[in-house]
């Protein structure tokens, strides 16, 4: 295990220091996050978003209430990254070795999700955005996740007092190094999946909660309409986020973004291609 965790610290700053002048891949901009790119399918769009996107094939599905990310099925123990320059607030871990309980319409026909991950960490930007990325089997910046006295808990939901950094060995040495920022480009973690029972169990979801002030006038509206009854908001998010002056989009469809990581502000693929990762070293 020391081995283990040895090599992701030496990977860990290694994408920083490189940039697409280093690779033969051409770069690429896109007005939306593609359907389909580097072995991953764009799914569930976020329930509670302004406007959710229906685009794509495997988008169609309204999803379960209170849904904040986008769903992206890729093969578990994928690879993902930052999408952008940011400053990790909360990392916590709410693995179980299943899920049995039922939190929503859609799980009572599915049984029991045997193999539920959800490491969970929210970041934030140079313009306040707050960037949520759930589903993730581990993540290097907090090695204690999952191992020892946090081993992860049979059933969803429980032993809940074991799942935050400060439990379970605190978080890494290369983080606090860099006072909880991340690079555009690091490697953030590994994504997971929520079951074995259904083809789109494997995924990771990737959430984007925007200021207030920073939407046009537009979206302005849409977010206010989303908010003026605080009833109906508490029961679609969090109660203290109906006073928090933000409201979620739909990541895939409010962004631009970028195949390799620049100084641009598109956002970065969160799960970028193979052939590049070989070409920087990352398989080695």
């Amino acid at each position: 295990m020391r081995k283990i965790l040895w090599i992701i610290v030496l990977t860990f700053p290694f994408f920083t220091a490189n940039s697409f002048a280093d690779t033969k891949i051409k770069y690429k901009t896109y007005k939306k996050l593609p359907c389909n790119f580097n072995g991953a399918i764009l799914a569930t769009s976020a329930n509670i978003a302004i406007k959710r996107s229906t685009r794509c094939k495997q988008s169609k599905n309204r999803g379960y209430d209170g849904k904040k990310g986008t769903s992206i099925q890729v093969k578990r123990g994928t690879p993902v990254f930052a999408i952008t320059n940011m400053e990790l607030l909360v990392a916590k871990d709410k693995s179980a070795k299943q899920r049995c309980t039922i939190l929503n319409e859609s799980h009572k026909k599915q049984g029991c999700d045997i193999i539920y991950d959800d490491i969970e960490l929210l970041f934030e930007d140079k313009l306040g955005n707050h960037i949520l990325y759930y589903h993730l089997k581990e993540t290097p910046f907090v090695p204690g996740f999952g191992k020892g006295k946090c081993d992860r808990p049979k059933e969803f939901g429980t032993e809940k007092e074991k799942r935050s950094p400060q439990f379970c060995g605190g978080f890494s040495k290369s983080l606090e190094k860099n006072n909880f920022e991340v690079k555009k480009g690091d490697l953030i973690g590994w994504s997971g999946t929520t079951g074995s029972n259904q083809v789109g169990d494997p995924h990771i979801s990737l959430g984007v909660s925007v200021k207030y002030e920073n939407f046009s006038t537009k979206n302005k509206k849409l977010c206010k309409i989303k908010r003026d009854k605080n009833e109906e908001c508490e029961k679609i998010y969090k109660p203290i986020s109906c006073y928090d002056n933000r409201c979620w989009v739909a990541p895939e469809d409010y962004f631009e973004w970028e195949n390799l990581p620049s100084s641009s502000d598109a956002f970065l693929l969160p799960i970028m291609s193979k052939k590049y990762l070989k070409e920087i070293g990352y398989y080695n």
